[in-house]
C-alpha cells in the first residue's frame, strides 16, 4: 500500500526531469515534488516504465541523453544512446466545415445563458441534457477516392459550431458542422527539446500536409463535408456556408482554407517508434525496451510504429494491456482459428 500511494503521488504531483544512469543501465528518475526545489530520486528494483505520451516521453529520453545525436549536441547534453527519440511524430489533421442554421435551435444557442442553467437543471434532474452530449453526435466514414477499396477518411457532424480559428468556444449564431480527418497521414514531424531546462517545453512541429497525398486526401474530405451540409435532410436547416465559405472553389483555396484553419486532433504517436535494432527509425524493441539502454521501457502512444485509422485511446489501452502482460512475463491467449 505504501508503494501504491507513493506511485500515485509522483504520477500526478511531480515533474520528471531526467532517468538516472548506473553505468548502461536506467536504474530510477530524478523528479520535483510539491514544489520543492531541490530534486529527489526514486529507484527501480527491476525496471523503470516511462509513461509521459508522445511529447513528453521523448523529451524526457532526450535530456537524459537519448535521442538524435545532433540535436543532443546542441544542446550541450551528453550522448548515452544515438536513437531517432521525438522523430517520427504522426497526428490526426482535423478540419471542420460550418453552416449557419435556420428553422432550429443549435447548441450554440442551448448551451449559453438562461437556456444553460435550465439544462444544468435538467442534467441534475436525471433528464436528457447538452451537458451529456458528445461535442461530436455523428462518426462517419468514406473514401476520398471511390476506386479504394477501404475508408481513409474520418468525419462528425454536431448540430454547433465553434467561432473560427478557435476550439471551445461556440459561435454567436446557430451552426452546424462537418468536420473530417484523413486516416494515415503520410506527414512526419517531430519533437525536440529545445534547452537542458525540464521546465521548458519542447518545439512540437507536426509537418501538418506536408506531404502531397495528404494535400490531395483532405482536400477531397473538405469536398465530402461540404456536401454533406447540403444533403436534402439538411435542405430546410442550411442557411449558408460560413467555413470555409463560397469564396473557397478551387483545390488551392480549399487547400488554403485548411492550412489556416485546421488543427490537431490530439492523437499524436510515433515518436519513440517500435521496431527491430536495426531499424534507424526504432527507438524501442518489440517489448518496448530501449534499444541499448537496460532497465528501460517506454508504455504509452509514442511506441506505435504508424497512426491507427481512427482514435487512439482503445490502441494506446490496448498497449498498456500487452505491456502489463509483458512485464508479468504472462503467457498470449491461444490463438482462436480463423481470427487474424
Amino acid at each position: 500500500p505504501a508503494l501504491r500511494t507513493k506511485r500515485i503521488k509522483l504520477c500526478t504531483q511531480s515533474t520528471v526531469l531526467r532517468l538516472v544512469f548506473k553505468e548502461e543501465r536506467v536504474v530510477g528518475a530524478s523528479y520535483l515534488q510539491d514544489g520543492r526545489v531541490k530534486p529527489m530520486q526514486v529507484m527501480a528494483r527491476r525496471e523503470l516504465l516511462l509513461c509521459a505520451g508522445s511529447v513528453n516521453s521523448p523529451k524526457i529520453l532526450q535530456l537524459s541523453g537519448i535521442g538524435p545525436a545532433a540535436l543532443l549536441q546542441q544542446l550541450g547534453i551528453p550522448v548515452r544512446r544515438a536513437l531517432p527519440a521525438g522523430e517520427g511524430l504522426r497526428d490526426h489533421f482535423s478540419v471542420r466545415v460550418v453552416a449557419s442554421v435556420l428553422n432550429c435551435r443549435t447548441l450554440n444557442e442551448i448551451a449559453r445563458g438562461p437556456r444553460l442553467l435550465s439544462q444544468v437543471a435538467r442534467w441534475l434532474l436525471g433528464y436528457p441534457s447538452v451537458l451529456a452530449l458528445s461535442p461530436a453526435l455523428v462518426h462517419w466514414f468514406w473514401k476520398s477516392d471511390p476506386a479504394l477499396d477501404a475508408p481513409d477518411l474520418q468525419g462528425i457532424f454536431t448540430p454547433g459550431s465553434y467561432k473560427e480559428g478557435l476550439m471551445g468556444l461556440l459561435d454567436d449564431f446557430p451552426g452546424m458542422s462537418a468536420g473530417v480527418n484523413q486516416h494515415r497521414p503520410r506527414s512526419v514531424g517531430y519533437v525536440h527539446a529545445r534547452s537542458v531546462d525540464p521546465f521548458v517545453d519542447p518545439v512540437i512541429q507536426p509537418n501538418y500536409l506536408s506531404h502531397p497525398h495528404d494535400q490531395q486526401v483532405l482536400v477531397a474530405g473538405i469536398k465530402i463535408a461540404r456536401k454533406l451540409l447540403r444533403t436534402p435532410a439538411l435542405a430546410k436547416f442550411f442557411d449558408e456556408e460560413r467555413m470555409p465559405g463560397p469564396a473557397a472553389q478551387s483545390d488551392d483555396d480549399v487547400l488554403a482554407f485548411a492550412r489556416a484553419r485546421g488543427t490537431t486532433s490530439y492523437h499524436l504517436v510515433g515518436t519513440c517508434r517500435m521496431g527491430p535494432a536495426d531499424d534507424r527509425s526504432s527507438v524501442v524493441d518489440h517489448t518496448l525496451r530501449v534499444h541499448g539502454c537496460e532497465g528501460l521501457r517506454v508504455v504509452d502512444a509514442s511506441v506505435m510504429p504508424d497512426i491507427p485509422s481512427a482514435n487512439t485511446c482503445a490502441a494506446t489501452l490496448m498497449l498498456a494491456e500487452k505491456a502489463a502482460d509483458l512485464i508479468g512475463q504472462r503467457k498470449p491467449l491461444p490463438r482462436v482459428e480463423g481470427v487474424n
